[in-house]
């Protein structure tokens, strides 16, 4: 049955039979472009002048202060050659799964205890959403004195005074311990916003959902599983998408904490087009290393943002 239109109008049979007339917007045409060239101006100059900006400035040798030579792929295959730039993909890899990783499980595990009905909800939120409101800076700064390879450490005090540890741990010295000891940092700041935003979809589920599930005899895990984590499905997704952009893309923590080092066994992708594009004043090659990350972080939002569609 069509949808029925006025007296001496036919029905139509179909909606997808509308069509947009190209002169639907009339006489408020320039208007309405008026208005959104702002939002234009902005997207070419912050985001796509930056970006074709940074393409062109990966083909060629390119140093601070002297005219740049165009030098085609050769900077992306000069990285591709680099002992250091593979040892930098890998790192940036565990900083970017494992950290997200992390964030997800504890967040998920922090929303599930508050948005229950427990005593001192509201201060509890609270301290939990405390880490993120920081900026990194000062958190980062605050890491690094918990992490001081002397007696000054506040970790290294506490393991050592409890009988833990008989010799101080040089947290961020060590070739094996540097990454990870970062990871925590980061970790520790970034998980209050899993956190909020599991809690935010947990608030928007139904009741009702709980309750006949209780009803059918389900467990405390089996409502989680069954009722829970699938409603969260899309709020997930979106989460460690952005999260994933963030992490891979942060600076300080890696900076402040180690700049690189040990060996550079913290080198992440930002750290290392940072030496070489500011420290070394090579900005042709400083801005292809980004640039070889793009791809990767291209394919994870297309999948990630295809199976949220499909799911709709």
């Amino acid at each position: 049955m069509g949808i029925s239109g006025k007296a001496g109008r036919p029905a139509v049979e179909n909606v997808s039979q509308v069509r947009l007339r190209p002169h639907i917007l009339g006489k408020d045409g320039p208007l309405a472009y008026l208005f959104l060239s702002p939002v234009l101006l902005i997207l070419i100059g912050l985001i796509a002048y930056p970006f074709f900006s940074a393409i062109y400035l990966s083909l060629q040798d390119k140093m601070v202060g002297a005219p740049g030579t165009f030098v085609g792929l050769q900077n992306y295959l000069s990285l591709l050659r680099d002992e250091i730039f593979r040892k930098t993909v890998v790192n940036t890899a565990i900083y970017t799964v494992l950290g997200v990783v992390l964030k997800a499980i504890l967040g998920m595990i922090i929303a599930l205890v508050i948005n229950e009905a427990i005593r001192a909800r509201n201060l509890m939120r609270a301290l939990c959403f405390l880490p993120w409101a920081f900026p990194t800076l000062i958190v980062a700064l605050n890491w690094k004195w918990i992490y001081d390879g002397t007696q000054a450490g506040l970790l290294n005090m506490l393991l050592y005074e409890s009988g833990l540890i008989s010799n101080y741990v040089r947290w961020l010295s060590d070739v094996n311990l540097a990454l990870f000891s970062v990871i925590a940092a980061m970790v520790w700041q970034g998980t209050p916003f899993y956190a909020m935003m599991f809690l935010a979809g947990m608030q928007a589920i139904p009741k009702e959902l709980y309750e006949a599930a209780e009803v059918d005899g389900a467990s405390i895990i089996q409502r989680f599983f069954k009722v829970t984590l699938p409603s969260l499905t899309n709020v997930i997704i979106i989460t460690m998408l952005l999260s994933t952009i963030w992490t891979a893309n942060n600076l300080e923590f890696v900076y402040i904490l180690t700049g690189g080092g040990p060996n550079y066994a913290t080198h992440i992708f930002p750290t290392l087009s940072y030496e070489i594009a500011i420290a070394s004043r090579r900005l042709g090659l400083g801005a292809t290393v980004p640039l070889m990350f793009l791809p990767i972080l291209v394919v994870i939002i297309l999948v990630l943002t295809r199976r949220m569609l499909d799911e709709e």
